[in-house]
Formats: C-alpha cells, structure tokens, sequence
C-alpha cells in the first residue's frame, strides 16, 4: 500500500510521535480505510523495550485477543457460503461438542461468549496449548459453567478451540489453513496476517513489554482466587507470548501475529459492503448479520457489560470495547495492552492499531483509544 498524504494521517503521525515521546508508547503501526481506500498508514518506535531496531510497515506485533476478530470473519466466510447456520447446534457440525448438555447449545451463543466455557484447565500449560486436537478434545468434554444463553463471560483463550472446532467441522479444514487461504491470500496480506507463526520471520517480530501491575484501587485486587477471571485468564502459565514456541501455536484467541496495514485491509473490506479492491471475503448481505449484538449483559469474567455479537465486541459502549467507537454497529475487537482493530461500516472506516507497550487496563483503552478517537474527529464521524 503506498503512503497516504492526507490531513488525517498526518495528525496520526503527530500523535504517534507525541505518544512515544512521552513514553505511552513504545513501538506502533496505525492504518485506517475509509471506503475502501487507505487514509491512514504509518508507524513509529522501536521493535521492542530492549530492540532498538525501528518498526516498520511490515513489521508483525502479537496482539493477544485482537485475533479473536480474524478467527471469527473466517467463520463469517464460511455462514456466507452455507456451510454455517448461527441459529443451528455446535454439535451439528462438531458431534463430540454435545456432550455435558451442551447439545442444544448454537454457533451464535458460542461465539458471543454465552456457552460457559470460559474456563481453561488446571495448569494452564504449553503442552495443553500446543495439542490442537486434545484441546478440541478438552472442549467438547466440558461441562457449561452455567446454563448456555443465560448468561455471558469471556471465554478469554477457550475462544481458540471453540471457534477452531466450529469451523473445522464445517469446512473439514483448520482455521489457520482457512484464515490463510481466504483471508490473507486473496487480500495480499499473506505475509502480515498469521495465526501460528511460520518459520523465516523472526526478524520481523516485535517484542512486547511487560504489562503493568494493576493499580492500587483496581477491582482485581479484590477478587477471590476462585473467581471466573482467573479461571478464565490464570495468572500464571509456564510460558510466555514472547517465546517463540508459543508465536508458533496456532490459538486463534490470543496469538494472532498481524501488521496494522493487514488487519485494516480485512476489516476495510468488511467496511466497505464485504470487498476491497475487486477482491470480496463475504457478500454485502452478509454484513448486517454480523452487525448483530446478541448480548449486552454484565459479564462473568470481565466484570462490566460488553456489547457481544457473532465472535466480536461491538461499538457504543465504555470499557473494554471504547476504541471501537460510539456506533453499535461497529464490530471488532481489541487485545489485553490495547491493540485493536474493527469496521465500521456506518461510515466506511476501518482502523487497526498494534503495539508492544502493554497499557493498564484490560483492553482497548489508553493510548489507542486516543489514536482511534483522532481519526474519527479528523473525518468528523466522532
């Protein structure tokens, strides 16, 4: 994509530049879309807190649960194509998921966090994550934390293998085959959109930072150790998402390798009636049915209510899902540290932003808010 010159990429710039500057920012990649088209493409920083090579466009940041958006358009596709009903079973297409009651349990309540799996097993470990097969196995064996559509909480990293088996019964094929072969490939973006790093870009990883401790007054604090974010999210595993192991794994919820021009590219499409440059992911039909908010309730895990559709986060509310923007419509979702990207189909925007400064908070808020809100004011949709 060549670089913009539009007024609103340079107020990115400016920003971005300011940001760093007051260390709120380590290293950054911003890229918006507006009617298909690109507005905004740039970057800034280092790869790292000890990497002092600078980032560049192609440049690949881990982005934690701003995956959970790639994983869900590639099941979008597949809706698109007849090969998913959201209104249908799980185990209609994954037979061995009806175990534990959960045989009435549909696609739409499992991808809108409504089909109480949040929990991870005890211990959370490498090897559990690694065994793409025993994890699927794992899933499918559980018992609902709660009665599936009576209640909603995040399923944080199990969102990896209950979209991944979706799909795979479906389709026959694994995601990471699918979001590769008609995602990344028709749109270009082969080499900056991956779920399970390949081999030969190592050079071109960025490397987080560490995340903050939590303040004093934050609610975490106060939690029990039963509670269902640290069943959720456990805080602590025997690896870590900088280790290239870990990159490697295909976890469709949490270790999504993109650049921020690959990720605004997908969702520019979705912005722009389902089709970017002559090159379509779903029919302009299609976009309303992911427009959807299938739940607003308070959730479990997260502890605040979070506007939930089919695999994304939805615009229009506080929290977690800010960046998004103040339109329900919108749909994406954000990363813990705050990266981000969505669609915005009301007013034909796409943004995505990568870092590697981990922020405070859960998601989405700080520094990549302020880049998201600029961009909207910039082109008077706010």
């Amino acid at each position: 994509m060549p670089a913009t010159q539009t007024a609103v990429n340079a107020r990115v710039e400016d920003l971005l530049q300011k940001q760093i500057a007051e260390q709120r920012q380590i290293g950054v990649q911003v890229c918006a879309y507006r009617h298909g088209q690109p507005i905004v493409d740039c970057w800034a920083g280092q790869m790292g807190p000890e990497d002092l090579r600078p980032v560049q466009a192609d440049t690949v940041f881990s982005s934690f649960s701003t995956t959970k958006g790639v994983a869900a358009t590639a099941l979008h596709i597949l809706a698109d194509r007849g090969l998913i009903e959201y209104g249908a079973p799980v185990a209609k297409y994954w037979p061995e998921f009806a175990q534990q009651g959960k045989q009435d349990v549909t696609v739409e309540q499992a991808m809108s966090h409504q089909a109480g799996l949040h929990a991870v097993p005890k211990p959370f470990t490498f090897d559990f994550i690694n065994n793409w097969q025993g994890a699927l196995d794992w899933i499918a064996a559980q018992a609902p934390a709660y009665e599936p559509g009576t209640a909603t909480g995040y399923h944080a990293f199990t969102y990896a293998w209950v979209v991944g088996g979706i799909v795979q019964g479906a389709s026959g094929g694994h995601i990471k085959d699918l979001i590769a072969a008609e995602i990344a490939r028709p749109l270009g973006i082969q080499d900056e959109l991956y779920v399970g790093i390949p081999d030969g870009i190592e050079d071109r990883l960025a490397t987080l930072g560490a995340f903050p401790p939590p303040p004093a007054d934050s609610p975490m604090l106060q939690l029990s150790p039963d509670h269902d974010m640290f069943k959720a999210m456990p805080g602590r595993q025997d690896f870590t998402f900088n280790e290239l192991r870990v990159r490697k794994v295909c976890l469709p919820s949490a270790n999504g390798h993109f650049s921020a021009r690959a990720l605004a590219r997908m969702y520019g499409a979705l912005a722009n009636g389902g089709q970017v440059d002559g090159v379509r992911l779903v029919s302009p039909e299609r976009i309303p049915l992911m427009q959807r908010v299938l739940t607003e309730a308070q959730d479990r895990v997260i502890m605040m209510p979070v506007p939930k559709g089919v695999g994304y986060f939805m615009g229009g509310a506080p929290g977690v899902s800010e960046a998004i923007g103040p339109r329900r419509t919108a749909f994406g979702h954000p990363g813990a540290g705050g990266s981000v990207a969505f669609a915005d189909p009301e007013v034909g925007l796409s943004i995505a932003v990568t870092i590697n400064q981990m922020h405070s908070g859960l998601q989405g808020e700080g520094p990549v808010t302020e880049i998201c809100n600029a961009i909207r004011a910039e082109l008077g949709v706010a």
